[in-house]
């Protein structure tokens, strides 16, 4: 499904009514597997919150596959947060943005985004990547478009409206450490043109406190 170049996605998704089981409830999808696999791998963990949680497809996917976790999400959209919370009776669900986190400090062991954060640009981002800091306890689980090149960055955005960014750069000036990136291969997410590019799986330590 291709969405429109938008200049404010924020507004985009925040009005946005949809059938979100219909849309974006495919917990089957290929990448929220491999998503599931690499969390299986980090240790001693017990609780996750997502960023752009949606209606919860992740969610489900990790609770097939490693059960006995504590979940929760944040979501702009209200209707999201209404249908994850339908999902999820024992989860903790927040109507509110990526830069603004309604959460306190160390909220959960583990923050996971994916595909959320391409929506803020080069000015808000940093302030994104502070606020995940903040409620993370021990790791941060990034499913994104990254590049290294400017050049790349900015033509995916001029073509697609969407942003990449150089994870290793801000996760490293925010203090993360053990930062490790695995390519979202075509079986991964079949059929995605950027995704063939810029998607990778970013797992990083949050820095001591």
């Amino acid at each position: 499904m291709s969405l429109p170049v938008l200049k404010n996605w924020g507004k985009y998704w925040q009005n946005r009514k949809i059938d979100w089981n219909a849309h974006y409830g495919n917990w089957g999808h290929p990448h929220r597997f491999l998503i599931s696999s690499v969390l299986k791998e980090l240790p001693n963990w017990l609780s996750l919150v997502e960023v752009g949680c949606g209606a919860g497809a992740n969610l489900q996917n990790i609770i097939k596959n490693i059960p006995g976790k504590q979940l929760g999400g944040i979501d702009i959209n209200p209707d999201a947060i209404v249908e994850a919370n339908k999902k999820f009776q024992n989860g903790y669900f927040k109507v509110c943005s990526a830069d603004d986190i309604m959460m306190s400090d160390n909220s959960a062991d583990v923050v996971l985004s994916d595909m959320c954060l391409i929506y803020f640009g080069s000015k808000e981002i940093k302030k994104v990547v502070k606020e995940i800091k903040r409620i993370a306890r021990k790791y941060v689980v990034l499913c994104e478009f990254h590049s290294k090149s400017w050049w790349n960055r900015m033509a995916l955005k001029i073509n697609t409206g969407y942003n990449a960014h150089n994870y290793k750069k801000l996760l490293e000036n925010e203090g993360f450490y053990d930062i490790f990136f695995y390519k979202v291969r075509q079986k991964d997410w079949p059929g995605g043109s950027p995704q063939k590019e810029f998607a990778y799986i970013i797992v990083a330590k949050v820095p001591k406190r």
